[in-house]
């Protein structure tokens, strides 16, 4: 081999070693940087929030007082037994425009009116409106009061029954435009349901008799589901004893099963020691699981607690009751308290015999801001207010067509009761979370409904640009 070749042999060879190490070198660099973090460049896509416009306020209400059967020769024929007295208004610049939802399904006229109001900018409007109706005749007596309400997918029915003289009536309105279909699912006492299906043609209001899913049911509960457009669902309650009629009631329904919640302007007008007989009482139902719930009085004029709480347990779909016969005559909130979401409402009467009322109390939601309430023609008015926080508040009403205004202080989980005029509208401002319900009360007169918080604007919307 000559002097060059074997240069060159040399050479590669050292590159070729070389090329190695730098090549393991390399391999072990990667292998260390493996588990360090790489570096990254972070790009935060633009973004806006938007707040829809809101829509029109719709509020429906139940109309005329229905009777059932009153034409011998037509046992299922409704005829209106009473026309109600209307209350409406709305607060700034929105002004309210009447509607009419026709009832083909009752004689003579039977219709049930309604309201509808513009958005006062982005915001919904303030407006607010209730009826009320009396009634004296062999076959239908008593005071029933309620407010009109917005339509919704789902709520719940709890009050009525299903037995020998209860005339109660499951009123379905559709004040929008398009077809709602809607689904009755009726709970009962012995568990199990039934379900029964309905079409509302928009611009109407349907009845239901409640007999025709809880025949001899004494304590019914309905689910009331919509599809294609929502309703607003009520009951009209009636109650003969001996052919006397002891009352009627007008109840709204319920939005949703809660945990935690308070029966507001729950009247004890007859102490009792026997529970057969009492003059108040709550119906509940757990729909999805078993329920250990606790109830517990308080006294309206302070929200001190009245008594010990009393404890019921609850199977799944299966309604229950408390009595409360001990309470001794005034005006209450019944806190109710469950290990799973219930439904409930109080049931309280003035007696037993001829001259009587009776009337359904819903559970009071949460109100905070500023809202509106009607408080409809009816004997001795009044406002129940609870404070649903730790903190003490100061709640401010006002009426809307002008007036005194009123500043109640509530201490922490305190109370209190305010007489309000008939036939004037509201507005209530709370910085703090509240309940409040309108009730009345006269001889052989009971009525009430709970306030409900102004319809909320739709939710803010993030978009994002990519």
């Amino acid at each position: 081999m000559s002097t060059r070749t074997s240069t060159r042999v040399i050479a590669t060879g050292a590159r070729l070693i070389a090329g190695a190490v730098v090549s393991a070198a390399c391999v072990a660099g990667a292998a260390v940087a493996i588990p360090t973090a790489w570096p990254t460049i972070a790009h935060t896509p633009a973004r806006a929030t938007i707040t829809p416009v809101a829509g029109d306020t719709l509020l429906s209400c139940t109309g005329s007082f229905l009777a059932l059967g009153r034409d011998a020769t037509q046992a299922t024929q409704l005829s209106a037994a009473a026309t109600p007295q209307l209350v409406s208004g709305a607060a700034g610049s929105s002004a309210l425009s009447p509607i009419q939802l026709s009832m083909s399904d009752v004689r003579d006229g039977g219709g049930a009116p309604g309201f509808s109001a513009p958005p006062d900018g982005r915001k919904p409007a303030l407006a607010a409106a209730a009826q009320s109706l009396t009634l004296n005749a062999d076959d239908l007596a008593g005071f029933a009061a309620s407010a009109c309400r917005p339509p919704s997918q789902e709520s719940w029915i709890v009050g009525g029954a299903g037995t020998t003289g209860s005339g109660d009536i499951v009123m379905i309105a559709n004040p929008g435009a398009v077809t709602a279909n809607v689904v009755l699912t009726e709970y009962g006492s012995q568990g199990g349901t039934h379900s029964s299906e309905l079409v509302v043609p928009p611009g109407t209001q349907s009845t239901v008799p409640l007999v025709a899913g809880s025949a001899g049911e004494s304590s019914p509960v309905v689910k009331v589901t919509s599809s294609g457009a929502p309703v607003r669902a009520a009951l009209q309650s009636s109650l003969i004893r001996t052919l006397d009629p002891v009352g009627v009631d007008v109840q709204d329904a319920i939005a949703q099963p809660l945990k935690n919640f308070s029966l507001l302007g729950v009247r004890a007008v007859v102490g009792s020691d026997d529970d057969d007989n009492a003059s108040t009482a709550v119906r509940l139902l757990s729909p999805e699981a078993d329920a250990v719930v606790t109830l517990q009085p308080r006294s309206a004029a302070d929200g001190s607690r009245v008594g010990d709480p009393k404890t019921v347990k609850l199977s799944a779909g299966q309604v229950g009751s408390v009595n409360f016969s001990a309470l001794k005559p005034g005006l209450y909130a019944i806190d109710v308290t469950a290990t799973a979401p219930v439904v409930a409402a109080a049931w309280q009467t003035t007696g037993f015999v001829k001259g009587s009322d009776f009337a359904w109390m819903t559970p009071a939601p949460v109100v905070t801001g500023e809202t509106a309430f009607a408080v409809a023609d009816g004997p001795s008015p009044q406002l129940h207010l609870q404070n649903a926080s730790d903190q003490p508040a100061t709640v401010q009403i006002a009426p809307v067509g002008g007036g005194k205004a009123q500043s109640i202080a509530l201490k922490a989980d305190g109370a209190a009761t305010v007489a309000v005029s008939a036939s004037t509208v509201y507005t209530l401002t709370s910085p703090t979370a509240v309940r409040a319900a309108v009730v009345y009360s006269g001889i052989g007169r009971l009525a009430g409904y709970p306030v409900w918080a102004a319809d909320a604007a739709a939710a803010p919307i993030t978009v994002y640009q990519r």
